[in-house]
């Protein structure tokens, strides 16, 4: 099963922008550096990503296949650089 993540893409990751670093994951969407070890991740790792957002009656949403990425960076250690030929709606 593909671990699914919740990602702020205005960190990152848009194409040709690199890798997005504001990942979160679970219900209470807690910082992926802080689950990493209980869920096992490893750099080079298939996830998928989603964002979702509702603006009164009206939502949207989006998932994308991406692949993790470890860093020695103090502040956030783990990103995911999305394909975005893999996009798909989920909804609108």
């Amino acid at each position: 099963m593909t671990l699914r993540i919740y990602a702020d893409f205005n960190s990152g990751g848009s194409p040709g922008h690199g890798s997005c670093w504001l990942l979160r994951y679970g219900p209470q969407r807690r910082p992926l550096d802080d689950v990493a070890e209980e869920l096992g991740l490893r750099s080079g790792m298939t996830v998928t990503l989603y964002y979702e957002e509702e603006f009164g009656d009206q939502a949207e949403g989006f998932e994308v296949t991406a692949v993790l990425e470890e860093h020695n960076d103090p502040v956030v250690r783990w990103r995911a650089l999305p394909d975005w030929t893999s996009v798909k709606r989920t909804r609108e």
